[in-house]
């Protein structure tokens, strides 16, 4: 959803990494996902995860990743930061709708940390993070940025590499 957000301004592709990134920038994190069971194989106890995630969901963190998408972005600074702000709230919206865990708990966003601790975001209607609507909504934006891709000759692997985004553009032209 990013990378798609990112193609709404006229921008380079440094400017769409920018804006992807800080849609997804709430979730570093979530670096205990990877860390805990990997401490756990050396025997040691580890709940990184279970501490951490959410911990960057908030106006402080959002307020952090504006200002730096604005310091890197090199043509439309003023766009990329907007982008990167809206983008941000995106991500803490749909985790309020929809990043409920298995066990039934409900990850509370304080908004306003860390400038104050007033505000717990939670919405009781919340699904759960493997429900069948975000795996639709899940199908449907691949679905989107399938045909992106093809129509407009660029895809999310310009992110990382021009020659993936040319090769992933091109079986996409031969098969369609």
């Amino acid at each position: 959803m990013s990378w798609l957000s990112s193609n709404l301004i006229d921008g380079n592709v440094r400017e769409r990494r920018i804006i992807t990134v800080s849609g997804i920038a709430p979730d570093i994190d979530g670096f205990g996902l990877l860390v805990d069971p990997t401490l756990r194989l050396f025997g040691y106890s580890s709940n990184l995860w279970g501490e951490f995630h959410h911990s960057l969901h908030n106006l402080g963190f959002c307020l952090l990743v504006t200002i730096i998408a604005y310091l890197v972005a090199s043509v439309n600074k003023f766009k990329v930061a907007c982008m990167a702000f809206l983008l941000f709230h995106l991500h803490l919206i749909c985790d309020l709708v929809g990043s409920k865990g298995p066990d039934g708990y409900q990850w509370p966003i304080s908004y306003f940390e860390p400038f104050s601790g007033s505000l717990n975001l939670y919405w009781k209607f919340q699904w759960e993070l493997n429900a069948w609507p975000n795996i639709a909504i899940g199908l449907m934006l691949y679905l989107m940025v399938f045909w992106f891709s093809k129509h407009h000759q660029r895809s999310p692997f310009e992110l990382v590499s021009k020659k993936a985004d040319d090769a992933f553009v091109g079986i996409l032209n031969k098969i369609t």
